[in-house]
């Protein structure tokens, strides 16, 4: 008859302290609140192949991937679930409780159980009747949340949620306790009552798949041959407590201690330490291993565990799959280049021996030649170059082989044509002008995919409207204010542009003088041009078309260098007549490009040459 034990006080598996390609499905059930443990909404920094963004995602990322682990390696046609949460949990400076784990369930005595009168976990004894055998969680966890940015927990020890294996100092890998967890929950574990010796269930209780591998070499006898106080001093008997199941005996030629007489040691310390005795291998184990009482180092997967899984009736996979990170989604502009680091495992397999192989949906975006993988070890980083003429979204599936069996994850290349950029060198923003100025414009426009668009560049006034192409040129504008737009655009049709506003001055009050002139020497366009502000004895009108006159010999102002302009220098020059001011500043011919305000004899010389010119 089909018998079933609901474990209503799960057993502390695991305490720390501060010295220290299948069809199988693991999922994880969040039993967090709001804001709490996987829900947590703390912004958090990807970290070692973790992609998560917050607190609470990284946790499941964490859980996941461990599931991931254990997916392929142990063959059920069963969804396993794993009821999981963090909590405040025990802890002070010196130690902690990481996490506690195990079966919700046993069952015994159910279609294919390997022996009768047996207990077995939930999740294995699901596996082997090939149905579910209960509704609710196979395994249940508790994780300490205290453990995170505490100063009075382990001194703000911190846990670890990278998933490469790679913790830094004053941390604790949160991968390797979640897949140790989640090993006893599978049934790394005993249902005997390790302070009594007593088995679980009525009477003289039951057997369970555990202990049927245990024995003590000191008295020959396996625990299922023992009275309850024998299996309590065995549970003390530092160096016989021995697994005697073929499959982790077959390893022990790979360790250099903790192996008595041709058998692996478990963890039997001279006082009972509920939760760590019993249900791990001995702590004296070299090479460490993942099932021991004390994590010493990161794990990134079962070790021996897996031999033992096999030992109390789980079906190993015969050729363990590779596993394979997420990936988050990326963006990228036309041609460029990204890289993005993932995190590979394989049980059975050298790492170096995997090989990565990828399924594009659109070529026209990213084609095989744009990617590839670098690096031997777990952290493999993905070298991403979009092609430089297409733009849109495309999935990108990687999958790494190890020979037999593959693992593929999928992320979203979204690629875009980025926009020319476009920069207005000259002039600067607000910058004034005459309307007879004949104005300097340069701009440089630079395209990610198309290089140099300078040549391009359109220029507009929102005044004169278009008024040149190209990044360097000189025009003149009207009078007024005008925004200028300089805009570039691609092969792609996507432009861009800077824009500046100058001022152009004119004469807005037909006064002869330039109202920037009036603004910069009376602060007002109010004067008519026939006063004398600095009382010199020359007009504003002449003081203006002195400023802007050109010393060119034109003396008359007819428009022509003649005989005309050289009798009135002469005259000058010998006493015989005067030149106004205007007239000097227009003969002031020496020193050329200097004048000096005077007209002399210089000057003169300087004016027949161009007049016999």
């Amino acid at each position: 008859m089909l018998s079933r034990v609901v474990i209503t006080g799960l057993l502390m598996l695991h305490t720390l302290f501060a010295t220290s390609a299948d069809a199988t499905q693991i999922s994880i059930v969040n039993l967090d609140g709001a804001n709490e443990g996987f829900n947590e909404n703390t912004v958090a920094a990807p970290v070692g192949g973790n992609i998560g963004t917050t607190l609470g995602q990284q946790r499941l990322i964490v859980f996941q991937y461990a599931a991931r682990i254990w997916e392929s390696i142990i063959d059920s046609d069963v969804e396993i679930k794993v009821e999981a949460e963090f909590d405040p949990l025990t802890c002070s400076s010196g130690s902690a409780v990481l996490g506690s784990a195990g079966a919700t369930t046993v069952y015994r005595d159910f279609a294919n159980a390997p022996y009768s009168g047996t207990w077995y976990s939930i999740a294995l004894a699901n596996s082997l009747a090939g149905s579910d055998l209960s509704a609710s969680a196979d395994i249940s966890a508790t994780f300490n949340s205290e453990i995170d940015n505490n100063n009075n927990c382990l001194n703000n020890t911190n846990w670890y949620y990278g998933i490469d294996g790679n913790k830094p100092s004053n941390s604790i890998d949160l991968l390797s306790v979640v897949m140790h967890e989640i090993g006893h929950g599978l049934g790394f574990q005993t249902f005997v009552d390790i302070t009594t010796g007593e088995k679980l269930g009525r009477g003289l209780g039951n057997d369970d798949a555990f202990m049927l591998r245990l024995e003590d070499h000191s008295t020959g006898k396996t625990w299922g041959q023992m009275n309850n106080n024998e299996r309590l001093a065995s549970a003390t008997d530092t160096a016989d407590l021995h697994w005697t199941g073929a499959g982790v005996t077959s390893k022990v030629a790979d360790y250099s201690a903790g192996i008595d007489q041709g058998h692996v040691r478990h963890y039997a310390p001279v006082a009972i330490n509920q939760g760590s005795s019993v249900s791990h291998f001995d702590s004296a184990l070299s090479p460490n291993e993942l099932m021991e009482p004390f994590i010493t180092q990161p794990k990134t997967g079962p070790g021996l565990a897996v031999e033992l899984m096999a030992d109390i009736g789980w079906n190993i996979f015969p050729s363990i799959a590779p596993i394979i990170s997420a990936m988050a989604d990326l963006s990228l502009q036309q041609g460029s280049t990204d890289q993005v680091a993932f995190v590979v495992g394989d049980n059975d397999t050298p790492l170096t021996s995997l090989t990565f192989s990828f399924n594009i949906t659109d070529t026209a975006i990213i084609d095989q030649a744009g990617l590839s993988v670098t690096g031997v070890g777990v952290v493999r980083t993905l070298n991403i170059t979009a092609n430089g003429n297409a733009s849109g979204t495309t999935e990108i599936a990687i999958t790494v082989s190890d020979g037999i069996n593959t693992a593929t994850e999928t992320l979203q290349l979204t690629v875009s044509n980025a926009s020319p950029v476009v920069t207005i060198e000259s002039p600067l923003n607000d910058d004034d002008f005459i309307i007879t100025d004949s104005i300097f414009f340069q701009a440089t426009a630079t395209d990610l995919e198309d290089g140099d668009l300078s040549a391009s560049i359109q220029w507009l006034s929102d005044i004169d409207g278009s008024f040149a192409v190209g990044n360097s040129i000189a025009a003149p504008l009207s009078a007024g204010t005008h925004l200028i737009t300089a805009s570039a655009t691609d092969s792609g049709s996507l432009g861009s542009y800077d824009s500046i506003t100058i001022n152009v001055y004119g004469d807005s009050d037909n006064d002869g003088m330039n109202d920037l002139w009036e603004l910069d020497n009376f602060q007002t366009l109010d004067r008519d041009g026939s006063g004398d502000f600095d009382s010199d004895g020359i007009s504003d009108l002449d003081e203006y078309l002195i400023s802007i006159a050109v010393p060119d010999g034109d003396v008359n102002a007819n428009g022509a260098i003649n005989a005309g302009d050289l009798i009135l220098v002469t005259k000058h020059v010998l006493g015989n007549g005067n030149l106004s001011p205007l007239q000097v500043s227009r003969g002031d011919l020496y020193p050329p490009g200097q004048p000096d305000g005077v007209i002399n004899l210089s000057d003169l010389i300087l004016m027949q040459q161009l007049v016999l010119q």
